[in-house]
C-alpha cells in the first residue's frame, strides 16, 4: 500500500474519516457491491495483502504454527507477528471478522 505521513492528517480528522468509511462499506446492500467497490479501490496485490492477514489470523487461532503459515500463505513472520499482536492486544476486530467468517 501507498505510504503517507499520518501525521499530516489529526487524529480526529483520521477517525472522522475512517467512520465515513466505515459507513460507506456498512450502506453498501450486497456483497458484490462491497465486492465491486473493493476491487475498485484497491489494486490486486493491495486485496491480497488484506485478505492474507485474514487468513494469517485465522489459522493463528487454530492454533497453527509460524512455519505452517509462512508455508501456506507464503508471507513473512514480521507480517505474522504483527497480526498476532492486533489479534491479542487489538480492538477485536480480527476475532469478530473470524467469528462472522464462520457465519
Amino acid at each position: 500500500m501507498a505510504k503517507y505521513k499520518a501525521e499530516k492528517i489529526s487524529y480526529k480528522d483520521q477517525d472522522r474519516l475512517m467512520d465515513m468509511f466505515c459507513n460507506v462499506l456498512a450502506d453498501l446492500k450486497t456483497k458484490e457491491a462491497v465486492r465491486d467497490f473493493l476491487k475498485d479501490l484497491l489494486n490486486r496485490q493491495e486485496r491480497i495483502m488484506l485478505i492474507r492477514r485474514l487468513l494469517i489470523a485465522e489459522m493463528l487461532e487454530e492454533g497453527k504454527t509460524y512455519r505452517e503459515i509462512i508455508k501456506k500463505l507464503n508471507c513473512g513472520s514480521p507480517t505474522i507477528a504483527r497480526v498476532e499482536r492486533w489479534l491479542n492486544f487489538g480492538r477485536k476486530g480480527y476475532k469478530h471478522a473470524i467469528a462472522a467468517k464462520k457465519k
